[in-house]
């Protein structure tokens, strides 16, 4: 199969948002684009270069029906010939794969792990297999740089039947830190790059992972994306017993305990009354409720970030990254305040304006910002897929 002349579309499946992009070659992209807030009342679309189109979007099937709709009128939409996917649980999976039938069972499987991205992400293949009959996909698993995090990391303290049964830490946001460690790499070389990094995926999802010779050896986040640091509408890591209360106690039951933990905690249930740190930020001064909940999201930050410098036995690089860790120094000030003994410290002026190197020179541990994009690595990879299916 000679993938050259294929047009390849990513889809990238988030909680609360869809982006997408269009790539001539892995290397050569078209466009790009994001639908943001679904299911909010406040969605939108922005493609890179054109105005903002404001739209109700209610769920990822009807987001993909934006995106082809756009394709179709900017006559790209009869070219594509593979869409790549991010996948975000793959389990044990280390490598992108066709999805044929067998493959999409397992996906299904792999929804009680994590459905509020893995319905959507399901949903859209669903749709576009149906628009696009012809059209080959291709799974990118998030889980899947991750894959080889050491034992110690890997198990959770549960009783070993349970570990048995595959109830160990997976990890996620692995196609961000495959881009993000490339970039580090191509920007201050292989020694630096292969030294103690934590790298900081701060969005709606946020987590934190702990790199020692390019390779993930512990993230934040385990058996499911809920665990680990206080996201947008979720709590991280918090008491199990919290749980068996309100089951007690409030009457929740297995529908009651998912909304809380996916859509009803972290910011969004702080503030009591947006997950959007940027209308939090601006907020603050006037709100304890959104004070709170910015002080909460840095603080659980900050102490994640000294706990991995355990698994590393040190620290040499911190890398800011996604949505929140790219776009709001504030943010990124307030995480890293008082990380001195940590040789942490920020250049005031070059976090402001989103510099790559943020930090002083006078610090012995240097801190970064760099723009990932998990479109590329999907791109790439459902390109090597293809060159390895011909």
């Amino acid at each position: 199969m000679n993938s050259d002349n294929f047009i390849i579309l990513v889809i990238n499946c988030g909680s609360s948002s869809i982006k997408f992009g269009v790539y001539r070659r892995a290397g050569e992209k078209i466009l790009k684009g994001k639908i943001n807030q679904i299911g909010s009342g406040k969605s939108s679309m922005q493609v890179e270069g054109s105005d903002t189109r404001v739209a109700p979007i209610g769920g990822a099937e009807e987001a993909l029906a934006q995106i082809v709709s756009y394709l179709e009128n900017v006559h790209l939409l009869g070219g594509i010939r593979a869409v790549g996917h991010r996948i975000v649980h793959g389990r044990n999976r280390r490598r992108p794969v066709l999805i044929l039938d067998e493959v999409l069972t397992e996906l299904n499987e792999n929804k009680l792990l994590a459905p509020i991205h893995m319905n959507p992400a399901l949903a859209v293949i669903d749709s576009i297999k149906k628009l696009l009959p012809d059209v080959l996909h291709v799974a990118c698993f998030d889980t899947a740089f991750h894959a080889g995090l050491p034992e110690v990391a890997r198990m959770m303290p549960l009783p070993r039947y349970l570990t048995q049964k595959g109830i160990v830490r997976y990890g996620f946001h692995g196609l961000s830190c495959t881009y993000l460690l490339r970039e580090f790499r191509n920007r201050v070389g292989e020694e630096a790059a292969g030294g103690r990094l934590v790298i900081a995926h701060l969005g709606s999802g946020a987590s934190m992972t702990a790199v020692r010779e390019m390779k993930s050896i512990d993230t934040t986040m385990g058996f499911t994306p809920e665990a680990g640091l206080m996201m947008g509408s979720r709590p991280g890591d918090m008491d199990p017993g919290i749980l068996t209360y309100l089951m007690r106690s409030e009457g929740f039951g297995l529908t009651e305990i998912e909304k809380l933990v996916q859509s009803e905690c972290g910011l969004l249930g702080v503030s009591d009354t947006t997950a959007d740190i940027g209308e939090l930020l601006e907020e603050a001064r006037q709100d304890i409720r959104a004070r709170q909940a910015v002080d909460l999201f840095c603080y659980q930050a900050r102490k994640a970030l000294c706990g991995l410098c355990g698994a590393l036995r040190g620290l040499d690089a911190v890398i800011f990254s996604g949505g929140i860790g790219e776009n709001f120094p504030a943010i990124r000030a307030q995480i890293c305040d008082g990380l001195g003994f940590l040789g942490i410290s920020l250049d005031e002026t070059s976090n402001k304006h989103n510099a790559f190197e943020i930090s002083r020179s006078s610090g012995s541990t240097r801190v970064y910002m760099i723009r990932t994009d998990e479109e590329q690595i999907i791109a790439e990879q459902t390109q090597q897929v293809l060159d390895n299916a011909s």
